[in-house]
């Protein structure tokens, strides 16, 4: 009960402190409304689902910033799961598998993160250099497989590309945990070319009239929670304890 208390808590601040962000998802709904009239309930639940999502990200970031990382870890893994059962539904409804590509390197973060915040142990062989060099490994298999058969595509148009190396590169910041600038640093460039990447990819598609909800939410969600990281940036660039170091310290249970 006290960890359910915590949260509506960390949920009443949040409302009070961000409220904008619910005028942006109110905007998002009518835009949805006008666009995919026919398919409407189904494109609210997802967006609806991913909004939630992002607030869990947001809130994980606030704990992270206040040095709260076990709660930080445990709003990443509530994140983790919602966010990819929204995309494993997406992808056999409507093809969209890039979302889903970046999902191995979610999970080792997510318990990686769970390891030293909760166990206090570190999975030292999940890091910044063998996440990158993972992903190119998954970029790689899908761009050849793309090759041999053209509707295995899933880096192109160039904006998909886009998007979905902001995704990996968001997925990497979260494995990042022996220097906490530094995964801010990645974030807020995947961050950017996530939404850059959507948002085109969301004009295209509202020109062809074949929109999906997940593009949407994937170009106006990760706005709020880069503008949310944005007012953070002045915190986690003063706390000195957050400096570079060459590994995390592990403490004694």
């Amino acid at each position: 009960m006290g960890t359910i208390k915590y949260f509506i808590t960390e949920c009443k601040n949040f409302s009070r402190n961000n409220w904008w962000v619910y005028i942006i998802y109110f905007l998002l709904l009518v835009v949805i409304f006008f666009i995919e009239r026919q398919d409407l309930l189904q494109v609210i639940i997802i967006t609806s689902i991913h909004f939630f999502a992002d607030i869990f990200i947001m809130m994980m970031f606030n704990a992270y910033a206040h040095s709260d990382y076990s709660r930080g870890t445990y709003y990443q893994i509530v994140s983790l799961f919602l966010f990819v059962s929204l995309k494993i539904y997406t992808g056999f409804d409507k093809g969209g598998w890039q979302y889903l590509m970046a999902d191995p390197i979610y999970i080792l973060a997510a318990i990686k993160n769970y390891q030293i915040d909760v166990k206090r142990n570190d999975l030292r062989i999940i890091n910044t250099i063998s996440m990158t060099m993972l992903s190119l490994v998954i970029l790689s298999i899908v761009f050849i497989l793309s090759r041999k058969n053209p509707q295995l595509d899933l880096l192109s148009p160039f904006t998909k590309l886009i998007q979905t190396i902001g995704i990996f590169l968001f997925a990497i910041a979260l494995a990042t945990t022996a220097n906490e600038k530094l995964r801010y640093e990645i974030s807020l460039v995947g961050l950017l070319a996530m939404v850059v990447g959507s948002a085109f990819m969301t004009a295209d598609s509202l020109m062809k009239g074949n929109i999906v909800g997940l593009s949407i939410s994937y170009t106006l969600l990760p706005l709020t929670v880069l503008i949310f990281y944005l007012k953070k940036w002045t915190i986690i660039m003063k706390n000195k304890e957050l400096s570079p170091v060459a590994d995390v310290a592990i403490k004694p249970q």
